[in-house]
């Protein structure tokens, strides 16, 4: 096409610049000085090229980087002056709108224009802050909100330069059907474009703000954030009304689809070719939209986004941004068949592993403080439910209102008066009273309360017939931690999987797992998940079951009186150097105040069964409580703490003293380690170990994949760490009955600034490998458990619930962590994850739990396909 003469008026037009006082009061607009300057109170406005307009001739549809290239389609202004006469910040907004009309000329349409805006720093330096976009509808467009600060004694200038040019997807053509203008119109086309500046806002805002970086994306799939805002600006002064507020994207590919999650805790995993979203909410309210983008075909493409916002039906925001959409296969669209390097490289869609590893670095180290994702609860309420709820054979407490906990999803009973919660049977003497259904749950620790409606009894069984039903839903915050973090192991650079991620996902054996790490050998770490892609519970677990962390004295079985157990059995392996002994005087507090169990002059001990039972010396043995045996220990001082006269135990407690219902002076005997040396020679497998071997065994040694490659041909060793350090100073026995012990990853676990670590230290002892190369060599085969410091760096705290990390299964599972000893509850404690997803250090070796095989495969596997998605997970294949 030959080139024609066109022209471009971009008209900078001076409009009235209005700020808020105090009191909402407008300054008044003085006047317009020379050079085009605008005066209003303190603050100025100057184009500074003293030219309201700029002309271009024979300009056709250009690139970005042709358009950016030069210097003839921009206009620079300023902002200027202080803010002394206020006590408010002064946000003022940048807006662009249609021009004048042309006589005899044919206005161009306003999608097929591209704006730059640029903020020209204090060192001449530029930032770009409105990045090519395109405008829909001329209609007030808010291009940019900024700040003058209050108080300013010194002069603030803010200058801008406003770049236009006509988009490279403009079609001109006399023979194209699809053409956009024939070459006449064309010629005798116009673009008039006003930028007005306005300072009627008291907080900084915009109704819609989409931030939009090709950088972002989560899980494989490119996002953006769009926040909505309600804002207040001079004419919603004193309103209250809540406004429609409706979000409507949609994209020129029509391979492109959408899903989203907010700031609500609203998630809408299935996807759309248009997003249609809509939110009732007041003044000064917004919510943060994270909207996914991914394509039907699974390949990468590049698409306008067309952005609409309407509020009470009237369009307030309409206009284009160009977007790039990466498939959700990312790794084998962009030639990363390498699992390692895909890992690495999808975390930030870098088009190499080295950039990607700079990317990852750049995040820091992740907030373990916090959970990840990081959430707030917000109620949910469903009003007037039939039947809503039924109890029997218990009094409630009432109160007239309640108080919920954002941070916890908790609800407390209160009565606004201050008066006392009222306990009492359920009755319509109650309507409009809220309870949390039983006095199992008191009043301050719900996580569902009732308004009464309605009620019934029947047969003892109360019930609210109608009422409301008020819980609460999960608000992940939507920029919180998730993907890639990097951490220091025993080999180098390990990247961990954190947060709300579900691209980690591998189909590997004929199980499903999720990947924990890449190790820093490259070898990648995963943790299986069961039979099928959306296992829960215990079927995550092998074999569907719940195991003991330790091994059980098969001779004691179900009849022992009491669960105890001593340091020693923390050890995934353990040294087992017992000698018959009666430790010091301690505090016992686990006493059971209303259980009666039998108590004797003597005992026994069994050193094949390793048990003890009570022997009648001179009398005969006893039943009672420790409160009715407070006067009798001089003479009945032994008890197996068991209900039945031939009851076993493994140990034995010689009672001094009561100190209350709850606490006594015991001393424990017991045939256990004679040092903390000889807990660690590591001479006898825990039951977890046991039970993984086996699993090992039956269900990968051996088998192999469809192209006859043996399973464990992919799988490669590494370093288990079962770290029984002690650093507590005074809690550090590591053996002792009598006196606690706190492991190191206590401290660190549980700490105020927490920490969590991949090294495993010098002692060779904790470090469970199956060759000598990467530990201690003590393993059958190369399996194990995960650590309490992956479970953190994946999202994991100490006692606080994550209902959405990759971790969390809906069941109880083991670590390999040891957590302490407690000579109160004479227990030796390993941490494990809890249903809710939360960490948890208190648990005994003898509890029944959940044990996840933890493989390492080959740093050299490839991916045969799949995206890491739960839906269609990576499948392998040897290089």
């Amino acid at each position: 096409m030959s080139k024609r003469k066109y022209k471009i008026i971009l008209l900078i037009l001076v409009v009235l610049l209005t700020i808020f006082g105090v009191s909402y009061a407008f300054y008044e607009y003085v006047g317009i000085g020379e050079n085009h300057q605008l005066i209003v109170g303190n603050i100025y406005l100057k184009l500074n090229d003293g030219t309201s307009s700029l002309s271009l001739e024979n300009v056709f549809p250009e690139t970005k980087e042709e358009a950016r290239a030069r210097n003839d389609n921009q206009i620079s202004f300023t902002i200027s002056g202080l803010n002394t006469t206020t006590d408010n910040d002064i946000y003022y907004e940048i807006l662009l709108s249609e021009g004048d009309e042309e006589t005899g000329l044919t206005r161009l349409k306003p999608e097929h224009l591209v704006f730059d805006l640029v903020e020209v720093n204090a060192d001449g330096t530029e930032t770009l802050v409105v990045d090519a976009v395109k405008i829909a509808d001329f209609n007030n467009h808010r291009l940019l909100v900024n700040t003058i600060n209050r108080e300013t004694t010194t002069e603030i200038k803010k200058t801008y330069k406003l770049r236009m040019w006509i988009s490279e997807d403009v079609k001109i053509s006399d023979t194209n059907p699809e053409a956009d203008y024939s070459t006449s119109v064309f010629e005798n086309s116009y673009a008039s474009v006003k930028v007005a500046v306005y300072g009627d806002f008291v907080e900084k805002n915009i109704p819609l703000v989409v931030d939009n970086e090709d950088t972002y994306v989560e899980n494989n799939k490119s996002y953006f954030y769009a926040t909505i805002s309600n804002y207040i600006n001079s004419i919603d002064v004193g309103k209250n009304a809540n406004d429609n507020m409706q979000l409507v994207v949609t994209s020129t590919n029509p391979n492109v689809l959408f899903s989203y999650k907010d700031s609500e805790g609203t998630v809408v995993e299935e996807t759309t070719s248009t997003l249609d979203i809509s939110y009732l909410f007041n003044k000064k309210k917004d919510v943060t939209v994270q909207v996914f983008v991914t394509t039907a075909n699974d390949a990468n493409a590049e698409t306008q986004l067309r952005f609409k916002l309407v509020q009470n039906g009237e369009t307030i925001q309409d206009y284009y941004e160009d977007f790039t959409v990466f498939g959700n296969n990312f790794c084998l669209n962009n030639g990363f068949d390498k699992l390692y390097d895909c890992i690495l490289a999808s975390d930030s869609l870098a088009t190499d592993v080295e950039t990607a590893k700079v990317n990852i670095e750049a995040k820091g180290e992740p907030n373990l403080n916090d959970t990840a994702p990081s959430y707030t609860y917000v109620e949910d309420i469903a009003y007037d439910v039939e039947n809503v709820f039924s109890q029997s054979g218990y009094q409630f407490y009432f109160a007239d209102s309640y108080e919920f906990n954002p941070a916890t999803g908790i609800f407390k009973l209160v009565n606004t008066d201050g008066s006392d919660i009222i306990t009492n049977n359920l009755s319509d003497t109650y309507k409009n009273y809220y309870t949390c259904g039983g006095t199992n749950l008191g009043y301050s620790n719900c996580s569902t309360i009732y308004r009464i409606n309605q009620t019934s009894i029947s047969n003892e069984t109360y019930v609210i017939t109608k009422g409301d039903l008020i819980t609460y839903k999960v608000a992940t915050s939507l920029e919180s931690e998730v993907g890639l973090y990097k951490a220091e192991d025993d080999y180098g650079d390990s990247y961990v999987f954190r947060g709300d991620v579900t691209n980690n996902n591998v189909l590997f054996g004929g199980y499903y797992w999720k990947i924990i790490r890449t190790n820093g050998d490259a070898s990648i770490r995963l943790i299986y998940s069961g039979e099928t892609a959306n296992s829960t519970g215990n079927a995550m677990a092998i074999n569907n079951a719940i195991y003991t962390y330790r091994v059980q004295n098969d001779q004691i079985g179900d009849i022992r009186g009491l669960i105890v157990s001593e340091p020693t059995y923390v050890g995934y392996m353990y040294g087992k150097n017992f000698k018959l002994q009666t430790s010091e005087a301690t505090v016992y507090t686990d006493i059971q105040g209303l259980t009666k169990y039998f108590w004797a002059d003597g005992y026994e001990f069994d050193e094949e069964t390793e048990s003890f039972k009570l022997k009648k010396v001179n009398l005969d043995p006893v039943l009672g409580t420790f409160a009715e045996m407070k006067d009798s220990y001089g003479t009945y001082p032994y008890t197996c703490m068991s209900t039945s006269v031939d009851g076993v135990c493994e140990m034995l407690f010689k009672v001094n003293s009561l100190l209350n219902e709850t606490q006594a002076i015991v001393q424990y005997i017991s045939y256990s380690s004679i040092d903390k040396a000889s807990t660690r020679t590591n001479g006898l497998s825990s039951n977890a170990k046991i039970q993984l071997e086996t699993w090992y065994k039956t269900n990968l040694d051996g088998k192999k994949d469809e192209n006859d490659n043996l399973i464990t041909d992919y799988i490669a060793d590494g370093t288990f760490c079962n770290d029984r350090s002690i650093i507590d100073q005074t809690y550090n026995s590591g053996y002792l009955l009598a006196l606690p012990t706190f492991y190191s990853a206590y401290t660190r676990l549980s700490a105020s600034n927490i920490k969590a670590k991949l090294t495993c230290g010098d002692d060779i002892s904790d470090k469970f490998s199956s060759t000598a190369g990467k530990g201690n060599g003590l393993l059958e085969y190369p399996i194990a458990l995960i650590t309490a410091d992956e479970i953190a760096l994946a999202g994991g705290k100490n006692n606080s619930k994550n209902e959405n990390y990759y971790l969390k299964t809906s069941g109880n599972y083991w670590t390999m962590t040891p957590s302490l000893y407690s000579n109160s509850y004479a227990v030796a404690s390993v941490w494990y994850v809890y249903q809710n997803g939360s960490l948890n250090p208190g648990l005994h070796v003898d509890s029944s739990l959940g044990i996840r095989p933890v493989i390492n495969l080959s740093a050299d596997v490839l991916i045969a396909s799949g995206d890491g998605s739960v839906e269609n997970p990576f499948t392998l294949k040897l290089s």
